[in-house]
């Protein structure tokens, strides 16, 4: 039976890592991968100017009004994502099946062909997946030069014990993992450095095996309902007000195995559970104009989504010892013995926080070739520095340091969708499409940076459609495993996912 030790200490002695929200987090709920309908996703989401897609409600609305007939879509979506990381020339993947219902879309339409000037108006409602976050991913590697401790032993130096962080220091300490050195007024050892404890044994030093487990959940997603009105079969207009929701969930483990007994410990397990729920508003405004048949131009803004998010954080510390731990006790003198098993848990950290997401815009172009075919482009630029975090009354000043992490770190991005169809016969359409992500990190060279590759085909008549398409999405990044002022360790991260997109459909 393993010992547990649950230390709880006032709210007054916690660190700043009560609000744990990084530039990551807001950078993770402010991205968006258009994906909606099959025939959307095969052209790379550009449909800014093309409308007539029920995708059109989360992009540009005023594509809404370009439908001469109501309609109803339906859209399931299968993914298959798989991780490939690289620690200290340590290969590793994992990968991840999922199934998820990537669009709902109803549109009536109140066309009128026999009137000049306004020819009448459209509104409509729609989901659609903005974000999917469920993945696995495995890292392992051998570490000769530092251990995660050593980070936490950095933030620790020069703090009394009950300031130490709460949900990583503390609990390595409570395991034994850290101690205070005896020479230094609060100042700590770890388990690497020769002086720990040395009647545990163990001669310090590093070459221990380090491992981290991720597992995620959830996704964004959005409800818009949407009007928007036709002046003379040129002039598109529109605008929606949508739901936004949240849901991410991750539970990772990160593990340090000492092979080469350079430690005391055999193995030490660091355990996050990490669950974040949120809805929000936002408003989206767009126009198309036609001034040939064949041409169209688009523009469409979206304002910034307006999150309250729920936030549930604890973590755990488990370690278990070649032999009992035995130590001195720094004011009695006595011996004292600890089963060289060892836990503790964190309190489970519960809070309210604000996110405001950044604006943005997108201007779009399309060929028309009436009957043959189609091309179409949209540029979106998305400045990702004016994120912010706040608590629940929209105040940013619990959030200082955050935020200016966030101007830090983050700059805007420009991104690009392309898309091509070709109508094979009256009833058959071969699609294909490429979009590319700007990187939104200023220090790290194309992190974040995603491409997606797309094609479908799609078959049906003036009253049913069925359209599927697969979209490949390739994107590689940095990423920390820790990192304090005196040490960083990282590892890249390359990311496939596999998106088998089906939508069926009713024109009426």
């Amino acid at each position: 039976m393993k010992k547990r030790s649950l230390f709880i200490i006032p709210l007054a002695l916690l660190s700043s890592t009560v609000f744990a929200q990084s530039e990551y987090d807001a950078l993770r709920f402010s991205r968006s991968f258009q994906q909606g309908t099959a025939r959307s996703t095969a052209m790379g989401g550009a449909f800014g100017a093309l409308g007539g897609d029920v995708s059109c409600l989360a992009a540009n609305p005023a594509g809404m009004s370009v439908y001469k007939r109501g309609e109803f879509t339906f859209t399931p979506q299968f993914i298959n994502c798989k991780s490939e990381a690289l620690l200290n020339g340590f290969e590793s993947d994992d990968s991840k099946f999922s199934f998820k219902i990537a669009n709902v879309g109803f549109v009536q339409s109140n066309y009128n062909p026999d009137k000049s000037g306004f020819k009448g108006w459209s509104w409509g409602i729609a989901f659609n997946r903005l974000m999917d976050f469920n993945g696995k991913r495995r890292v392992y590697g051998r570490n000769d030069n530092s251990s995660m401790l050593d980070s936490w032993k950095d933030r620790s130096n020069g703090l009394e014990y009950g300031k130490l962080d709460a949900y990583t220091a503390k609990l390595g300490y409570d395991c034994f993992l850290m101690d205070g050195d005896a020479d230094v007024k609060n100042a700590y050892l770890t388990a690497h450095d020769a002086g720990w404890f040395p009647m545990v044994g163990g001669q310090g030093g590093y070459g221990e095996y380090q491992k981290f487990v991720s597992k995620t959940k959830g996704g964004l997603n959005s409800w818009d309902l949407a009007f928007s009105g036709n002046f003379d079969d040129k002039l598109y207009f529109g605008a929606s007000i949508g739901i936004a929701t949240l849901r991410y969930k991750q539970t990772s483990t990160y593990s340090e195995d000492d092979n080469d007994n350079c430690t005391p410990y055999e193995y030490w397990d660091f355990t996050e559970r990490i669950k974040d729920e949120g809805a929000g508003v936002n408003v989206k405004a767009g126009v198309i104009y036609k001034p040939v048949n064949y041409l169209r131009f688009g523009a469409a803004i979206h304002t910034p989504t307006w999150y309250q998010v729920d936030d549930d954080y604890y973590s755990e510390v488990a370690a278990l010892y070649d032999d009992n731990i035995q130590y001195e006790d720094n004011i009695t003198g006595e011996l004292k013995i600890e089963d060289k098993s060892q836990e503790a848990i964190s309190e489970n950290n519960k809070y309210k926080y604000s996110l405001m997401t950044p604006f943005k815009a997108i201007l779009s172009a399309a060929f028309i070739a009436p009957g043959r075919g189609l091309l179409s482009i949209d540029y979106e630029y998305v400045n990702y520095s004016m994120t912010r975090f706040s608590n629940e009354d929209w105040d940013s000043n619990d959030f200082e340091i955050q935020n200016e992490a966030i101007k830090d770190k983050l700059e805007g991005t420009s991104n690009f969708r392309v898309g091509a169809e070709v109508k094979c016969t009256p009833n058959v359409a071969l699609r294909a499409g490429y979009a590319i992500y700007g990187n939104p990190c200023k220090y790290i060279d194309k992190s974040f940076e995603r491409q997606i590759f797309s094609g479908g085909v799609g078959i049906g008549n003036e009253d049913v459609f069925f359209d599927i398409t697969g979209s490949y999405h390739l994107f590689e990044t940095t990423k920390l495993l820790y990192e304090s002022n005196n040490v960083r360790q990282d590892y890249n991260l390359k990311n496939k996912a596999l998106y088998i997109t089906m939508t069926v459909g009713l024109r009426f």
